[in-house]
């Protein structure tokens, strides 16, 4: 929805997924891959194969060390370079081109839930070890700084609050609005400030024409009340819609909510 609003507004947007069981394409009636689609007039739509990703950053290291360093630092870099830590700064790796490309006006990022998220975010402060690694024992300090300059950059555009906007989605609910907290409480231990909330399935009073919806929707009025007291931050509150929202008529209908 963030992604068409913006693009409706007129900006180039770019819509990235990194979450394996995204299934953007669906909703957006149009095949999703490794490169970025149109999906309409200023959207596009990328998801970012972690497998395929790893594979090329692997290829991509190695090929930038051959020829400077001898075969057994080369064997041991390939087998450093097969570890998760690696695939996730891969996918990392991937969305930050597309950032550094300045192709697009917005890009919006879209998740899979908060301890993937959280981890994806660390990435580039942890960057140092891989460089490192990248860089062999240490004589190739350009290659070292380069690296350590680009992720710097990157690290400082998702501080910056009028560059970056970090937003929690979640249901009016107990679970929910503790985990969405303490993924809060991380990113600002991080230097990363959440400015908004977005509060999804929200029962109107047009639907609640019976006892069970009525409690449902006393329920959900107590739950947005400790979030606004809780998170202390703006709050869009997204209605329940009657159909699924699949299919990119029906998403430029939910758009007209926002």
């Amino acid at each position: 929805m963030a992604a068409l609003f913006n693009a409706q507004k007129g900006y180039k947007t770019l819509l990235v997924t990194t979450d394996p069981a995204a299934h953007i394409g669906e909703v957006l009636n149009v095949k999703v891959g490794a490169e970025p689609a149109k999906v309409t007039d200023n959207l596009y739509a990328v998801m970012v194969d972690q497998k395929a990703a790893f594979q090329e950053y692997k290829e991509k290291v190695l090929s930038e060390a051959k020829g400077k360093y001898s075969e057994d630092m080369l064997a041991a870099m390939d087998e450093e370079l097969n570890s998760p830590c690696t695939e996730e700064m891969a996918a990392f790796d991937k969305f930050i081109q597309f950032i550094e490309s300045n192709e697009y006006q917005t890009i919006v990022f879209d998740t899979a839930p908060t301890g993937h998220t959280l981890r994806l975010l660390e990435l580039p402060f942890d960057y140092a070890k891989q460089v490192e690694m990248m860089a062999g024992t240490g004589d190739n300090v350009a290659v070292k700084d380069v690296a350590q300059n680009r992720f710097k950059k990157i690290i400082q555009t998702l501080r910056d609050k009028d560059r970056t906007l970090f937003a929690f989605v979640l249901y009016p609910e107990s679970t929910p609005i503790l985990e969405s907290y303490r993924a809060m409480v991380d990113l600002k231990n991080a230097g990363i400030d959440t400015q908004l909330i977005v509060a999804n399935l929200i029962l109107t009073d047009r639907v609640c024409i019976n006892g069970f919806f009525k409690n449902r929707q006393q329920m959900q009025t107590k739950y947005l009340k400790e979030i606004k007291q809780k998170f202390n931050l703006p709050v869009l509150q997204i209605p329940l819609m009657q159909d699924e929202i699949k299919g990119f008529e029906l998403l430029k209908k939910a758009v007209t909510i926002l």
